[in-house]
Order: structure tokens, then C-alpha cells, then sequence
């Protein structure tokens, strides 16, 4: 915490000095030399007794965030700051100010908000509305300034460096629910063949050796010769799940590539996990790789969105071009422990041919292990750039663009590894149709 402890005059103290020398003037060609004086006198006694008053109060003033908490709705995130004054400044006022991150402000630049404050108490209470854009973002400087009734003067309280907010993503899963019907009461992945398990399939005659508690007597009796349940069969599934973090997927405004990809792996872990899969998710950042371990159940999905919130948005503003960066250690080396899991998704753009061959090497150590692997490559060129004069760039850039991420795509698809081309309402859908395919194939 650093204080200041020096008053200094805002853009008010000139035009205020020049309306007083103004009118004092008029008044004085007016013959009204008193009332000139009285003027002048009564605005040099209000700039001292302003700045003494201040000088004073910013000595002994202190204010301290008691508690920060974020409230996080549909398409935003509220900040609710909690703040402690003393002494109560009964002749200040008092404003807050708060420095934004580009992609949390409006014009995609970093902003200062400022907010008034009235402390009738000596508690402050301050709501401040965020776009809700996945992932952790640093917000500050936090500065407390005194201001006096005019504004002429204000004394800044440095109070907070900075304020580190993380918000998840969203973990749909009603359109899955709605298609597959599978959210139910009882925990456990299943397809449709017959097998030992715990939920109902069908009734068939009577085989020798069946158990007896499975005989289902309505049907014995409707039919007149004995029958028995057969039930879904379980088959779990280990999922691991990629999702690429690094620079270039920070492109795109109002949502950025990552935020499509978190938004995405999030709703595929919440699927997997309530029907009872094991899932490991891997997130590849310009930092390093962070990986989870197995996760299974509720427990799982809260693991899943706290790594995905704490995955930090780069201090610059995002380039107009997404540019590939190193080869990508962290998912390259993963071809030793592919064995282990049923099926790989990865989220990642294929920028050019060197990431595709990337991609396709891995694939084909998946393949060769028997593992499915699935791409999910959301195309750069349809993401559009914070401001209007670089999306104006982006555009023309474009057409280069397009035609790289085309033949990078067609070089795996060529050479038959599952590709979908993001279109954010169908992806999911078509993933979690080719993790159905693996399991009713794995039940066989």
C-alpha cells in the first residue's frame, strides 16, 4: 500500500481561477470595486481552507477493501468491493477509481472507471459491471481520492495495487441433455447393448444359467413362460481433453478463440463427468502446461472450471494477426501416455502446416494405440480484433489467412484424423456423437 501525502489541483482549479479574475475584473469596471474585492477574497479563502481541510484529512485517512466479491450472471460479472473509511470526511468527498484490462473495457483499451462515493458511514459499498470474458484478469490500481465540494482540489489515497478476479467459463449442458436424455438420477455411463449394470434395457425369455432375482414376474406372467431384465451394460470412458491457451488464441471481440474453447471444454467435462467418464484435462499456455489429474463427479467439474478461470489473459492487447508460436512441448509429448484413455479431444487452431503436421503426428501415435483423436480447430479468420481501425487491417489481411488455415485443415483431414471446424452451436454436439461412437464400440 503507498499513500500520498500531497493535495494538488485538478482541471477545475484554472477555469475556476479564471472565471474569479473574470468576474472580479467585470465587477471592477463597473465601479463595484468592493464587491470585486469580496469576490476575490472569498474564492483565495475557500482555496485555503480547501486545501488545509484536505492536507489534514489525507494525513490521517485511511481505507481498507474489507471484501471483494464477484457475482457472476448470464453475460456478466458484477465486482462487489466492500470498503472501510476512517475517519469519516464529513466536508470531502470521495472518489474511487479502478484501471480495467483492455479486453474487460468497452473501447479494448485500458480504462479508468471512476465511481463517487457517499460515506454516510463509515462503510462504502461499490458495484462495478464487467463483461463476463473467461479467464483471470488483473484489475487495478485501486486509488481512494479526497476531493473537496468543488472540485477544485483532490488529495489520492494509493490503496490497492491491483485486484485478481477469475471467472469460469459456462458449463452448459441442456442441448446435450435434451438430445441424448441423459441426465438422470443414478450416476454411471451406459449405452443401449445389453450387459450387467444398474439401469433398465429390455425383458428376453429365460436362458439357462440366468440369475433367478432377475426375473421380471410381470412380464412372465403377461407372456405365460419366464423372462427376464436385461440391463445397460457400463462402460466408462477416459477422456483426455486439450485446450489451447497460448497468445494467438486471445484474439476476437467481444469473445476471443480461448473463450469459445473454454466455454466448449467446459460443457464436454460437465457431459463426460455426469455420466460418470473419467476425464483429464491438459491446458497449454505461453507459461508452461498445466495438467489436472483424473477427475470423476461434481468434485471433477469444479476442478475443471477453477483451471480454466485461473489461465491468465497476456498484459497486451491482442495482435491483429494470430501468429504460431513454438512447438507445443506439452501436448507433443503426450504420445507416450496416449495408451491409457479411450479418446483425446484437442481444441486448437491449426495456423499453418507445421502445427498441422504437429497435430498429425500425434494422431498417428493415438491411432496406432488404438485411441480416438478428435481436432477441434476454431478458424482464426472469423474472429474479429478489439478496435474498428485494426479489425480494418485484420480484414484485409484476411484472405492470406483464410487459405493458410484451409490447407492445414485438408493436410489432416487428408489424412484421415477427425476434424471439426468450429461453428460454436453444432461442435459440441458432433464431438460428443464421436465419444458415443467409442463408447458403444467399447461395450461390444
Amino acid at each position: 500500500m503507498r499513500r500520498y501525502d500531497r493535495v494538488v489541483g485538478t482541471r477545475k482549479f484554472p477555469v475556476f481561477s479564471a472565471a474569479v479574475v473574470a468576474v472580479s475584473a467585470v465587477l471592477a469596471l463597473l465601479d463595484a470595486v468592493p464587491a470585486a474585492l469580496s469576490v476575490a477574497a472569498y474564492f483565495l479563502v475557500y482555496l485555503a481552507t480547501s486545501y488545509s481541510y484536505l492536507a489534514r484529512a489525507s494525513e490521517s485517512f485511511v481505507c481498507r477493501v474489507e471484501d471483494a466479491r464477484l457475482e457472476l450472471r448470464e453475460a456478466e460479472a458484477v465486482l462487489h468491493l466492500q470498503l472501510t473509511i476512517a475517519p469519516r470526511a464529513s466536508l470531502a468527498g470521495l472518489r474511487l477509481s479502478i484501471e480495467t484490462p483492455p479486453q474487460l473495457s468497452s473501447s479494448g483499451e485500458r480504462t479508468t472507471t471512476a465511481l463517487k462515493l457517499e460515506p454516510r458511514s463509515g462503510r462504502v459499498g461499490v458495484r462495478l459491471l464487467l463483461p463476463r470474458r473467461t479467464g483471470l484478469h488483473v484489475l487495478g490500481p485501486l486509488t481512494v481520492v479526497l476531493t473537496d465540494p468543488l472540485g477544485i482540489f483532490e488529495a489520492p489515497v494509493h490503496e490497492l495495487d491491483s485486484l485478481v478476479i477469475r471467472i469460469p467459463p459456462k458449463a452448459g449442458l441442456a442441448p446435450l441433455a435434451r438430445w441424448y436424455g441423459l441426465v438422470r438420477s443414478s450416476s454411471g455411463a451406459r449405452t443401449l447393448s445389453p450387459g450387467h449394470g444398474v439401469e433398465y434395457h429390455s425383458t428376453r425369455e429365460y436362458h439357462p444359467g440366468d440369475e433367478l432375482r432377475h426375473v421380471d414376474w410381470k412380464a412372465t406372467a403377461r407372456q405365460g413362460r419366464l423372462h427376464v431384465k436385461v440391463f445397460e451394460v457400463e462402460t466408462p470412458l477416459r477422456v483426455l481433453v486439450v485446450l489451447d491457451a497460448r497468445s494467438y488464441m486471445f484474439v476476437g471481440s467481444p469473445r476471443s478463440l480461448f473463450e469459445y474453447g473454454a466455454d466448449l471444454a467446459a460443457a464436454l467435462a460437465n457431459y463426460l463427468l455426469k455420466r460418470g467418464d473419467r476425464l483429464v484435462l491438459l491446458v497449454s499456455t505461453e507459461d508452461g502446461v498445466r495438467r489436472t489429474g483424473e477427475l470423476r463427479g461434481r468434485r471433477g467439474l469444479v476442478e475443471v472450471l477453477n483451471t480454466l478461470s485461473s489461465v491468465a489473459w497476456p498484459a497486451w492487447a491482442p495482435t491483429l494477426r494470430a501468429e504460431p508460436s513454438a512447438r507445443d512441448r506439452g501436448v507433443g509429448d503426450l504420445g507416450e501416455s496416449l495408451g491409457s484413455f479411450s479418446a483425446v479431444v484437442v481444441f486448437s487452431p491449426i495456423l499453418d502446416e507445421r502445427r498441422a503436421l504437429e497435430l498429425l503426428e500425434l494422431a498417428g501415435r493415438a491411432r496406432e494405440r488404438g485411441v480416438e483423436f478428435i481436432v477441434v480447430s476454431p478458424l482464426v479468420t472469423f474472429f474479429s480484433t478489439a478496435s474498428r481501425v485494426d479489425d480494418v487491417v485484420y480484414r484485409v489481411l484476411r484472405f492470406n489467412m483464410v487459405s493458410r488455415e484451409l490447407r492445414s485443415v485438408g493436410t489432416l483431414e487428408r489424412s484421415g484424423v477427425r476434424v471439426i471446424r468450429l461453428t460454436p452451436h453444432r461442435a459440441l454436439e458432433r464431438v460428443v456423437a464421436d465419444l458415443e461412437r467409442v463408447r458403444a464400440l467399447k461395450a461390444r
